[in-house]
């Protein structure tokens, strides 16, 4: 047999368990996710303090402890933005109503790569810094993930069921949880994680730090074929299949593209991918 038949089944072989292990990570980050949201929504109804809801960063940063923002800035250097994906409970909700979107229907709901709006980004951290610095919590509360959680469980669940402070109907509040609701469910349904890399000054903050993460989903060029079928599952809308770059900044290491790629082209490194074979260049 050719002996370099035999290398390539080999590398083959390696590559399928970790393709496997990525399906593995990419089910328990949904469990660990799910539990995020529903032990917050628990504490909520039961009126308990959560250490969920300690960890959320702008509720944090509002009461003054700003050093669970530099502890998951540090996170997001070494591994991404995996509180986006893992902890945030409003990220979890956009990534059900993103998953019932792709199941409904004849077709498969696909997504395809954008470019970043950074100029938005920026815009909306600096308002919410502006504002908390002057010692007003309540527009940055408004584009708060966990906030706007909070406040639609609060009218949607607690009001109707008259459980604790929020017993007492309030047109208003009803109003902006409803708002709250289409925004993102909307923007989720079509647009998978688009309002979590817009608009939220969480996730801006974050992306700023993973785009240098030590640990990033990274394109082998010389396996990747082209398919486009991470591109089509990245709810992030971050992966560019004309250049093979993944936008760091907006990856939510969601472990979709891992697990989905059929030539294990896809995978959470270190460092960048290099050709094995190098282009010939013209000579100078």
């Amino acid at each position: 047999m050719n002996v370099s038949l035999v290398f390539r089944r080999k590398i083959s072989k390696k590559f399928r368990i970790f393709a496997t292990m990525y399906r593995s990570v990419r089910i328990i980050r949904i469990i660990i996710a799910l539990i995020a949201m529903a032990v917050p929504t628990w504490a909520l109804l039961a009126g308990y303090d959560s250490v969920f809801v300690r960890m959320q960063i702008l509720v944090a940063l509002i009461s003054g402890a700003a050093v669970c923002l530099v502890f998951w800035a540090v996170v997001a250097l070494i591994y991404g933005r995996i509180y986006c994906s893992t902890v945030c409970p409003l990220g979890t909700l956009m990534d059900c109503v993103a998953a019932v979107s792709r199941k409904v229907g004849r077709r498969k709901h696909s997504y395809r790569w954008v470019p970043a709006a950074n100029r938005t980004r920026v815009v909306f951290v600096i308002i919410a810094f502006a504002l908390m610095l002057t010692g007003s919590a309540a527009v940055p509360a408004l584009i708060d993930p966990y906030s706007a959680y909070a406040r639609m469980v609060e009218e949607f669940i607690m009001v109707p069921l008259h459980i604790g402070d929020s017993a007492l109907f309030s047109i208003s509040a009803m109003g902006l949880a409803a708002l709250t609701a289409i925004c993102v469910v909307g923007f989720s349904w079509r647009l998978g994680r688009r309002l979590c890399n817009t608009v939220c000054p969480v996730g801006s903050l974050l992306g700023a730090a993973s785009k240098q993460s030590v640990l990033h989903f990274d394109i082998n060029t010389d396996l990747c074929i082209n398919c486009g079928e991470c591109e089509r599952v990245c709810k992030s809308e971050c992966i560019n299949l004309i250049d093979h770059t993944i936008d760091t900044s907006r990856c939510v290491v969601c472990f979709n593209c891992g697990a989905v790629c059929p030539n294990d082209a896809i995978t959470y490194r270190t460092g960048r991918h290099r050709l094995g074979t190098p282009m010939m260049q013209p000579k100078s």
